[in-house]
């Protein structure tokens, strides 16, 4: 069996690689931790350069997570850099290490996960998660909530090989730096354990203290040298989420949206697994009771991503691979169980189908990496010295300081210019849904189009092919 765990290892590791080499790009909630990463790698102790100064962003993050990822980068990044790569392979090594971490911790979670459950639960663990997309897609996208991944995986770890000393601390790190929200989460696990009687209040208490202790003293000293104010982050963050109820500003969704969309997108066919977990094993409602909580309190926020009840994914897997470990286990029982163990192997067919056809989707969901990419290409050689304006879907979807490749070019990403401003730059990034539309007319007439972006627009079935689900695309950004 530990055979097939390493032979699972590295098809997990080059699945999540493969999703960053087709969507190599990130977006605007990506931002603050990937240009974070690029200011370390390429400013070090030059804070005034940093991008945060000029785009701070609605509320400040930890500086923490990125530092780490620097610090384990930057001998490739170096290596790479004296080869004369371009900066933008930085960005690829960057994310990878990213997903290592994330990659790395959810490998310690799965250890915690054999000796509590068996090897072949922890079998279906790998199994599952590989054939799903967001869990994979999302452990190298440098968001807080990925950051906030490996001490969760590291501190339910803990949990299930019963150390909750270690279990409280991790725990507190990823809470108090990280992710506020996650106290609902690790809290609702410690509450079991509590009640239970595997941990006592005042070790609950003593731990805790050291925890505020060593984890607050850290996040404030380093993050108020780099934002140059006194500040603990997250803090700010949970004012700004939970008392103003300012999220709310970026959309809002239905209280049962975590449980009939994200959940259902984030399993797949994987979730119809969960309702027989407690029924085949009993051992799994400990699983099960913190993820329901966590989700079902977290749903009273108006505001609601996918991404962020991501660390509950593993959780509910290992549940679900219990599941599918005991009908695997009784396959050879009767004509209905081989029936059975058959649909479990042609539920993971229909997840990597399903995942497939998200990630060919969301690599066309960044055309401002795109168009950035492709400006490089087509004027690199011709005109060393460029100005070229940005517009706010370019910086949106994909241009990073990563991707600003060329040192003699200048980038600008001023919002809301004139026309007449932005007739002074030589190259232009610019929106829009028809090359001859109203706003893109001034243009046209003081800049020569160079190319065309397209984005994903929407999914048409047409049953006259196959397969009969068609991705279709429509202009986003146009080079001038």
């Amino acid at each position: 069996m530990r055979l097939v765990e390493k032979v699972l290892d590295c098809l997990l590791y080059s699945l999540s690689l493969f999703y960053i080499a087709v969507c190599p790009f990130t977006k605007v909630e990506e931002s603050y931790n990937l240009q974070a990463m690029h200011d370390l790698l390429h400013h070090g102790a030059d804070v005034d350069q940093y991008d945060h100064h000029t785009f701070p962003g609605v509320v400040p993050r930890t500086f923490l997570g990125p530092l780490c990822v620097a610090i384990i980068s930057f001998p490739l990044t170096s290596m790479v850099t004296l080869l004369g790569g371009s900066k933008f392979i930085h960005q690829l090594i960057v994310r990878a290490v990213l997903t290592c971490l994330v990659l790395g911790s959810f490998r310690v979670y799965r250890s915690a996960v054999r000796n509590r459950f068996g090897t072949q639960v922890s079998t279906w663990l790998t199994l599952l998660t590989m054939s799903q997309f967001h869990f994979l897609f999302y452990s190298s996208r440098p968001l807080p909530n990925t950051m906030a991944l490996v001490p969760v995986l590291l501190s339910l770890s803990f949990w299930l090989n019963s150390n909750p000393t270690m279990f409280i601390f991790t725990a507190a790190s990823s809470i108090l730096i990280f992710r506020g929200e996650l106290a609902m989460f690790l809290g609702a696990v410690l509450l079991m354990e509590l009640v239970v009687g595997k941990v006592s209040l005042l070790r609950v208490l003593v731990v805790g203290l050291i925890s505020l202790l060593v984890w607050i003293p850290l996040t404030v000293a380093v993050d108020s040298f780099f934002w140059g104010r006194l500040l603990w982050p997250e803090a700010e963050v949970m004012y700004f989420n939970l008392v103003l109820n300012k999220s709310s500003d970026w959309g809002v969704q239905p209280l049962l949206w975590y449980f009939y969309s994200a959940l259902p997108r984030a399993l797949g066919s994987s979730l119809l697994l969960l309702p027989l977990a407690p029924i085949l094993d009993r051992r799994t409602i400990i699983l099960l009771f913190p993820c329901i909580t966590f989700i079902s309190l977290y749903s009273l926020l108006p505001h609601k991503e996918l991404r962020f009840i991501i660390y509950t994914f593993p959780v509910l897997n290992t549940a679900a691979g219990a599941t599918a470990a005991r009908l695997w286990i009784n396959r050879s029982k009767s004509s209905l169980s081989r029936l059975i163990s058959l649909a479990l192997l042609g539920h993971l067919v229909l997840n990597l189908l399903a995942s497939s056809t998200l990630l060919y989707v969301s690599s066309l969901n960044y055309p401002g990496g795109q168009a950035i990419r492709t400006l490089h290409q087509l004027e690199v050689s011709t005109t060393p010295h460029l100005s070229v304006h940005l517009d706010v879907l370019a910086c949106q979807t994909g241009v990073t300081r990563f991707t600003q490749e060329v040192p003699d070019w200048v980038y600008d990403k001023t919002e809301d210019l004139s026309d007449e401003e932005l007739g002074r730059f030589s190259h232009l990034v610019v929106a829009g849904q028809h090359r001859y539309t109203l706003h893109l007319k001034h243009f046209l007439k003081t800049h020569k189009f160079i190319g065309q972006v397209d984005s994903f627009s929407g999914i048409r079935f047409n049953y006259t092919n196959f397969p009969p689900v068609e991705v279709e695309s429509k202009p986003a950004l146009y080079i001038l």
